[in-house]
């Protein structure tokens, strides 16, 4: 139903033949003012906060989900319906994760939709979003037994469907061992009745000073992913754990992610873990290999048999980006888009230079014509020269990109600033024809 109504939607954005060119878009539709200004137009000389969006994503009915990180180290979700029109946007009310660092993400991302539903990790909450009405709700803020203050310290992004139930993985902590990086729960989260409904305790018992470093999935092989790091022993080990939907580990595999020596957590100043945390989500492709990007600018990617942070000397490492079961890490070289495929165990080919996202910026350039969907009845409007609101180029993101018709995700554009108390950036919505590289 939900491909068979985008192409009607995408046709009369004026695409050709019921589907868009690559690097052409399809309508326009502005939604929001938000806090901060497109990363592309942010300078070190003015200070100003850039804007924190992550890739929208798309259910089942065609409505859409974007998800911004505020300056005030929360979030809110904006609904568009598949016929038109936005909810007002909705804050879940969630807190920032105990010892998060300075310029860490309070974002984590989508963890996946259905037919009508959304759900997300921002924070140290699990949110559901309905597509029908815009309301964002806490799945499990609470421990159902012991009524215990829930911290989400892991939600794995992939959500598991059945005639009976939809599930997903989670780790979580009370706030006081989150607080002292105790070792958490692995939890199944029925995300109908909003608790878990089984769990397991962290092995091994004895680590301390445990830290998430990042999650991923791979939903063709019903698995998500978790990266993890502990004391053990006298020594820092960094592992990768794969799960499956019924929250049992299938898997763990051994990381090298630099120094081995343990990590004092109970020393005041510790604050921050020493390891490099991975941006966005990690990814795998057809053939199992997972690869994200740290925090420190290198690349970790593994397999069955082991992985490792890895330098890529030859271009600016900014995202990453599947498609057709082939994973591709993507960034800059000499200012333009590049994207190099993950080969082998782990490696990159060469780069080569993504034309589509080349496109998809040059498309937007002059006078565009955007749906303002901020009051009814929608009203046209142009804007000029708008740019990308999210990364350096159009796709560019650490974050999966949502597959919103064939060859076509979604991608949000900035438009004119405001000056208020803080600067707030006009925003829109878009579908966008994408290929890779």
């Amino acid at each position: 139903m939900k491909r068979a109504l985008l192409v009607t939607l995408l046709a009369a954005g004026g695409c050709k033949s019921g589907t868009l060119n690559s690097g052409e878009w399809g309508k326009l539709r502005y939604f929001g003012e938000l806090s901060g200004v497109a990363p592309v137009l942010d300078t070190d000389d003015d200070l100003q906060l850039p804007l924190e969006l992550i890739p929208p994503v798309s259910d089942r009915s065609g409505n859409v989900y974007v998800l911004h990180e505020r300056s005030t180290n929360d979030s809110v979700v904006y609904v568009g319906e598949a016929l038109g029109g936005w909810s007002r946007g909705c804050p879940p009310q969630e807190n920032p994760l105990p010892h998060r660092a300075a310029g860490e993400a309070h974002v984590h991302g989508f963890l996946g939709t259905s037919e009508d539903m959304a759900w997300f990790w921002a924070g140290d909450a699990l949110v559901q979003v309905s597509g029908a009405t815009g309301e964002c709700k806490q799945v499990l803020d609470k421990d159902p037994l012991t009524l215990t203050d829930l911290r989400v310290v892991a939600a794995l992004p992939y959500v598991h469907e059945t005639p009976a139930r939809r599930t997903l993985n989670a780790w979580v902590q009370g706030s006081n061992d989150a607080q002292s990086r105790n070792p958490p729960y692995q939890v199944v989260v029925d995300l109908d009745l909003r608790r878990y409904v089984s769990y397991a305790p962290f092995e091994p018992a004895e680590a301390t000073c445990v830290d998430v470093l990042g999650v991923g999935a791979n939903a063709e092989h019903e698995e998500g992913v978790v990266v993890v790091a502990y004391n053990l022993d006298g020594a820092r080990v960094a592992e990768a754990r794969k799960i499956n939907p019924e929250g049992m580990t299938t898997d763990r595999i051994t990381l090298e992610l630099g120094d081995t020596d343990p990590f004092v957590c109970d020393a005041r100043d510790a604050e921050d873990t020493p390891e490099p945390k991975i941006l966005g989500q990690l990814q795998a492709n057809d053939a199992g290999i997972y690869a994200g990007l740290l925090s420190n600018g290198q690349l970790l990617s593994f397999h069955t048999g082991g992985g490792s942070a890895k330098d890529l000397p030859n271009f600016d490492v900014q995202g990453m980006v599947k498609q057709d079961g082939a994973l591709w890490v993507t960034g800059t070289a000499d200012g333009r888009p590049v994207a190099g495929e993950v080969i082998g165990a782990g490696m990159v080919s060469s780069v080569i230079r993504w034309k589509a996202s080349e496109r998809a910026a040059a498309n937007l350039q002059g006078s565009v014509e955007i749906l303002d969907e901020r009051y009814s009845p929608a009203e046209p409007v142009r804007w000029t020269n708008p740019v990308t609101a999210i990364g350096s180029w159009p796709f560019v993101t650490p974050h999966p990109l949502d597959v919103y018709a064939i060859e076509t995700t979604g991608w949000l554009i900035a438009g004119p600033s405001f000056e208020s108390i803080e600067t707030r950036t006009a925003v829109a919505f878009g579908p966008v024809g994408m290929t890779v590289p």
